[in-house]
């Protein structure tokens, strides 16, 4: 009940933004629309990044950051580093010009956004936090989680995955044996895990 009273603040947050809507956009071949789901709700991040002590030696990275909300909060705190990836240019292209244009109300100034199919996305050796929200399909989401966890083998660090409304369930990310949902952080929609083993 709280998190759907907090959603209809929604467009207050967003105000002057524009990532508060579903967006449909042209398929490639031009011959119908593609649906772009909803952003993360304002108050799901923050809460996330603190229950984790989020800090300044922290990269952070959303996987499928569409039309760049999420990364816009991220960089509001002092993180290290944050990376918006997506898949759609037109939707990307919008996200680099949000984080253009807010850009001074940033703490973290090393903001990128890049265009990429998550599946191929070089996962960063210093990446610590990495946030998805809604779930890609199933071959997408098994080159994420094996992307990420080859990452961890090559630079072993500690990492954490917040996933905000699994659309492919948590058993998906736990089947790997290489995470584990971190103790007393999930909340409401959202499931924090940590990498183990």
């Amino acid at each position: 009940m709280i998190e759907r009273q907090l959603e209809r603040l929604d467009p207050l947050f967003d105000r002057g933004l524009n990532t508060s809507r579903d967006e449909f956009i042209p398929t490639p071949d031009g011959g119908g629309l593609m649906y772009v789901a909803g952003p993360t709700p304002w108050h799901v991040l923050p809460r996330a990044l603190r229950k984790l002590g989020a800090s300044d030696d922290d990269v952070f990275v959303e996987l499928g950051c569409g039309k760049g909300r999420v990364v816009h909060q991220a960089a509001r705190w002092p993180l290290k580093r944050v990376i918006g990836v997506e898949i759609l240019p037109e939707v990307a292209s919008f996200a680099r010009s949000l984080v253009v244009a807010q850009r001074r109300k940033y703490r973290c100034q090393s903001v990128e956004i890049v265009t990429c199919d998550a599946a191929e996305f070089r996962v960063p050796d210093d990446l610590t936090i990495a946030y998805h929200a809604y779930g890609f399909d199933e071959k997408t989401m098994d080159a994420v989680l094996r992307n990420l966890i080859a990452s961890i083998d090559s630079h072993p660090r500690p990492v954490r995955l917040i996933y905000y409304r699994p659309s492919r369930g948590l058993a998906h990310v736990l089947a790997t044996g290489r995470f584990r949902r971190l103790r007393d952080s999930s909340f409401g929609s959202t499931t924090i895990f940590e990498s183990c083993g």
